[in-house]
């Protein structure tokens, strides 16, 4: 489903697209994967290793030990097995403790999610979810049918952290205080004298 860009956005992706475009001689088809957040239209070439159509798992809590092969064996029984990634710094290459798992068939994928979930890779127990890498691209339905972009107005929300302040009690000019009470008194006697009329 194609996605709406804002000017700028449409700007950023032709500028993207022209800076990724082959000359003619080298007419090799290049995949260009685009990302979007924040406004911001990018190339993201980390996603060009990945199948195109495949049903990935995320993996958290991995340890520093965990290697990618480590985290391929604990999915190497399931038959669409296709790739497994430990996400690492790359200043420091120690890991970020989180990776992806790739598989073609969504029951193996299914399957490994219900198995593998909560058994050691390494020295700790990995968590498992279906990833949502295809929500993040730039023509998912999520970023092309946003809701986000068809509110007019924000409704302000209910925080625990705003309940915690206490109520400022400002004083106020006595003066003031007099008129408005004043005021106040008024409008019951003329709702009172309406209603005696009626």
């Amino acid at each position: 489903m194609p996605s709406t860009l804002t000017p700028t956005g449409a700007a950023q992706a032709a500028a993207l697209g022209a800076s990724t475009q082959k000359a003619p001689n080298e007419r090799k088809a290049a995949s260009v994967t685009l990302r979007k957040a924040s406004g911001k239209v990018w190339r993201d070439p980390t996603l060009d290793d990945w199948p195109k159509e495949d049903y990935r798992l995320f993996c958290g809590d991995l340890g520093n030990e965990v290697t990618d092969d480590l985290l391929a064996n604990a999915f190497r029984k399931y038959s669409s097995f296709q790739k497994a990634k430990v996400i690492r710094d790359k200043r420091t290459g120690k890991t970020k403790g989180y990776g992806f798992v790739s598989f073609s068939a969504p029951e193996d994928m299914v399957a490994a999610l219900r198995d593998v979930n909560g058994r050691y890779v390494g020295n700790r127990p990995v968590r498992l979810k279906k990833s949502n890498w295809k929500d993040k691209g730039l023509d998912s339905e999520k970023n092309g049918a946003s809701l986000l972009r068809k509110l007019s107005y924000c409704i302000p929300q209910d925080s625990k952290k705003l309940q915690k302040f206490k109520k400022l009690k400002i004083k106020q000019d006595p003066n003031i205080q007099k008129e408005r009470v004043k005021l106040a008194r008024q409008q019951e006697e003329l709702a009172n004298l309406a209603r005696k009329k009626k």
